[in-house]
């Protein structure tokens, strides 16, 4: 298969996110599908193209471990994807290695085992089977001095664990540098259409910090003078009246992964994760 046929065949696989997967290579046992690319397709291009889709992948040997070992393939990376892994290694049962892509069965991660007063950001790591990388350090005092107000501590420590990303593929925790541009952007728009908050500088204004694809939005309501007491002001589309939520920006994406009666529930997927997206990708 080419790099086209070789991704559609990957998200037949892992959506639903369930359900048996049976390999039809010889020798391989049950419980993945391998996929294998056409003479002449490259690996950097195949890694290429489903980084596009699936993020940056993981390549640290605990990530690589939730692959199969009993099959002859060196792996070189892995994506999560719901209940799914997806792989990326070389065939080694041939005189020339080819590119291979394997689909298994990926663990729901579970906070089980957690103290009871975990944070809620060791509560998303937990929950989204996480591994925190190395990130860039986040310049908190100028991104704070060019926003014109201090941040909330618990999303400082949620961008300092997770960088930039999505959550189960939907959910956009901007970074800091989006949370300035989309602040002055609404800014612009003027108040009328803004009640009963209107956008921050304004005294009580809604300062955004995340959205999906659905044009759901979710902001901060800056009416204290200290930030861990903003609490979290979530809209369907636009800015209309929307719902407030007392707790703080990683409770409610915890609550929006973990519970399905939640009024801005993402919890689709048999199991949680998080994106990572690389750091030069334009996304506003």
């Amino acid at each position: 298969m080419d790099v086209e046929q070789l991704q559609g065949a990957v998200q037949r696989l892992v959506w639903p996110d369930h359900g048996d997967l049976n390999c039809g290579e010889s020798g391989h046992p049950a419980g993945h599908s391998c996929l294998l690319a056409s003479d002449g397709t490259g690996i950097d291009e195949i890694l290429r193209e489903l980084s596009n889709w699936y993020g940056t992948p993981l390549t640290q040997d605990s990530a690589l471990a939730a692959l199969p070992s009993d099959i002859p393939v060196s792996w070189e990376c892995v994506w999560a994807y719901g209940g799914r892994w997806i792989g990326l290694g070389r065939d080694t049962s041939a005189e020339v290695a080819r590119p291979l892509l394997t689909v298994a069965h990926r663990p729901a991660p579970s906070t089980a085992g957690l103290p009871a007063d975990a944070s809620w950001v060791d509560r998303l790591v937990a929950s989204t089977g996480w591994e925190p990388r190395e990130l860039s350090e986040v310049d908190w005092a100028d991104i704070e001095s060019r926003l014109g107000t201090r941040l909330p501590s618990d999303y400082k420590r949620l961008i300092d664990t997770f960088g930039d990303g999505l959550f189960n593929s939907l959910l956009d925790v901007f970074t800091p540098d989006n949370v300035i541009w989309h602040t002055e952007y609404f800014a612009r728009q003027g108040q009328e259409s803004w009640e009963p908050h209107p956008p921050f500088p304004a005294p009580g204004g809604l300062v955004p910090w995340a959205g999906n694809e659905h044009e759901q939005s979710f902001y901060w309501v800056a009416d204290d003078p200290d930030p861990d007491r903003w609490t979290v002001y979530a809209t369907y589309e636009g800015p209309q009246e929307g719902i407030r939520f007392d707790c703080t920006a990683s409770e409610f994406l915890f609550r929006q992964l973990t519970d399905p009666e939640n009024p801005f529930s993402a919890d689709y997927f048999r199991a949680h994760w998080f994106q990572a997206c690389d750091p030069s990708d334009e996304r506003s």
